[in-house]
Parts: C-alpha cells; structure tokens; sequence
C-alpha cells in the first residue's frame, strides 16, 4: 500500500496537482485527504473530501470495522469492482464506491511462441507458403515469436523478417549427440506446436501433446485421434482463422497490461477524487451475492483476531481525539 500511496502522490503531481503525503497529522489543509490504511485511519473534518482506500475484509471483526466508517467517508476507492459490489451489498452507498482493479506492475510481456519442428521443402508440400500469406497480409504477427527447428528454412525465414515478423531457427545435424531430447526440450518452452501438411500427420504433433504445447495442426490422419484438438484447420482459409484466434489471445494479453498501468490507474483514482469522472462508479451486475461469497471465506474468529480488533478500537479513538484537538 506505501507503494500504490507513493505511485498516487508521485501521479497527482505530474498531473500539475500541489500533492502532499504523510500521517494525518501533517495535513496542511488539502481539498481532498486520502486515506490509505482503512483500519487505522481518521477522517479530518476539515477536508472538502475524505476518501478511503479499502482493502481485504477477510473475518467478521473487519466487516465489523468496515461498516463502522460506511457513513464517515465521502469516497470509497476498493481494489477491484467486485470489491465494491461487496461495499454495496453491505449497505454503502453506491454513489460513493468506485471499485477500481488494482494497477500491474510488470514492465515485460512475453512474447508469444508458435513453433514449426520439420524441415522445409522447395516445393512447399507442407503448405509453408500458407504462413507465409498470413504474414505478409496480417500485421499482428508482430506479437509472434516463430521458432523454426529443421533443415531449409533459409529462405523462408528470409522473407518472412521482410514482413517484420520475429523468428528463431534453429538447424541442427541429427548427427549431434541427444538430437532428439534437444529438440523436446526446445518444444517443451512453447506456447503452440504448428503442423500445416496434409500428408497424414506429423509424429511432432504427439511430442507437443505429451509435453502440454497447445496443438494448431491440421485435422488429417491420426492427427484427428488426438482429444482436446482446439485449433485445427483443413484448408487454408480456415487455417487463417485459427491463427487469428491464436493472434488475438496475445493481443488482448498486452493491451491488458498497456491499459491496466500505474499512471492509468493513477488517473483513474485523480479523476474519482476530482469528480471529472463517473465511469469508475460501481455499475457492474453480478449474477451471485459477492457479500456471501466472501463471508463463506472468511477465516475463523481466534482470541488474536478478536485483541486486534479492540486494539484497533481503542488505537483509532485516541487518534480521533488527537486530530480533533488539533
């Protein structure tokens, strides 16, 4: 939570807004008073807004404390929109919750592996010219990372770094020692096996399977005994639409995480407490009760759950009285 604090307080500054962070007590008179820790916080009365930053409710004694302070806020900023369905469902006001999913911290996106282990031939028996027309006509293949093992792919993987596309290849001899193991600890590190021949099928294809590669391949031969066959095609048409599929989950993976930033969230939140914007707002329908289904995992009430809770108790009238005073 000091991290997302620092990302909010860093943010709002960047957005040309006179931020400051701290304990409440140095509250030097800020429109908006965000609060971080919910258990222990206090609101200042002086604030034009008090907002709250809620977390996990996890037992009964912090569903307790959460509706204790239901009333005392003006914003209720939980982790994710379910969150705030549970808020609501506990009584809040919905106009006050704004259930924002936390932001992603990662600043690398694997790229998506599609792998090719035969050899490739001049006269393109095994259909290879088909991935070759998908590349040249469909720009998403930058999210693709080919890997080629076998003899001939020379030229191929020639043209295809003309349609800007990534690719690794991979020429052993079958003379190397442990050839083979080599080649299923190369298959073993991707996310998809493709097979485009219509020759029968391809003994690879069963190597990817045993290994847990997700399988594109042709429906041809004893390919078709294969269960869970996702993505198979029979011409190319429809191998085309099966790589879009592919394509596409790898798309929406690094838009998530292009979409779902710090400084993204950072403006969310900024924009919630400027109140400029609305669509962060609890408008979510949920087909079951989230407020039952948290209560059902709640963990056990014990003897320190319960010292907590008075503690805090006791912990946040002394602070109430401080900050008042003041």
């Amino acid at each position: 939570m000091k991290i997302l604090a620092d990302d909010i307080y860093e943010g709002a500054k960047r957005l040309g807004l006179v931020a400051n962070k701290g304990p409440v007590e140095n509250y030097g008179g800020e429109d908006v008073c965000y609060h971080m820790w919910w258990r222990y916080a206090v609101p200042v009365e002086k604030a034009k807004i008090n907002a709250i930053f809620i977390t996990h409710t996890d037992d009964a004694f912090k569903e307790k404390e959460l509706l204790s302070i239901k009333d005392k806020y003006d914003i209720f900023i939980p982790m994710s929109p379910e969150d705030g369905q549970f808020l609501i469902e506990l009584g809040f006001d919905k106009n006050k919750v704004h259930g924002i999913n936390l932001p992603i911290r990662n600043s690398y996106v694997r790229p998506l592996t599609i792998g090719i282990f035969s050899r490739c031939y001049s006269d393109k028996r095994k259909n290879e010219q088909w991935l070759l027309d998908y590349c040249k006509s469909h720009p998403n293949v930058k999210y693709v990372d080919f890997v080629f093992i076998g003899q001939g792919w020379g030229p191929f993987v020639e043209e295809l770094s003309s349609y800007g596309c990534s690719f690794q290849w991979i020429c052993i001899s079958r003379k190397m020692p442990y050839e083979y193991m080599y080649q299923q600890l190369e298959l073993a590190r991707l996310d998809y096996y493709l097979y485009m021949g219509m020759d029968g099928g391809a003994m690879g294809a069963y190597d990817a399977y045993a290994m847990g590669v997700k399988l594109c391949i042709s429906d041809d031969g004893y390919h078709k005994g294969i269960p869970d066959m996702e993505y198979s095609f029979i011409d190319q048409s429809t191998f085309e639409k099966q790589l879009d599929r592919i394509v596409e989950e790898q798309v929406k993976r690094v838009s998530f995480f292009a979409d779902n930033t710090v400084d993204n969230y950072v403006r969310k939140v900024i924009s919630v407490l400027e109140g400029t914007n609305n669509s962060a707002s609890n408008n979510n329908e949920f087909n079951y009760s989230v407020k039952q289904k948290r209560r059902n995992n709640y963990f056990k009430s014990t003897i320190l759950r319960s010292s907590t809770f008075l503690f805090l108790a006791v912990y946040k009238w002394a602070k109430y009285q401080l900050v008042n005073r003041k």
